[in-house]
This record gives structure tokens, sequence and C-alpha cells, in this order.
């Protein structure tokens, strides 16, 4: 019976990054995608406004 082990407490493994740096990494990737998501569709928009026939017969 010496040979047993002797059942200890699961060892948590540590994380390789902080919570907080977890957070900001996924807000910073929304962001990202955000950006090129609306970006090209704002500027589309400002070209149109700014070309519109109305606009330009002055």
């Amino acid at each position: 019976m010496s040979d047993l082990v002797t059942p200890t407490a699961a060892v948590l493994p540590k994380h390789i990054l902080d919570v907080w740096v977890i957070i900001l990494i996924i807000l910073a990737t929304i962001l990202v995608m955000s950006s090129l998501l609306l970006l090209p569709a704002a500027a589309v928009i400002i070209y149109r406004v700014r070309t519109h026939p109305i606009r330009t017969t002055r």
C-alpha cells in the first residue's frame, strides 16, 4: 500500500495572459474589424453625396 500516490488538489494551469489582456485583445479586434467594414462604406457614401448630380448643378 505504500506505492499508492496520495490524492492532492488539482493544480490549475497558470494562464499565459491575464484576463484584462485577453479582453483588450478582443476589444481591439472588434474595433479593427468594424473599422475595416465601416470605413470603406463611409467613403463610398461620402463620394456619392459629393458627386450627386443635384449638388453639382449649381
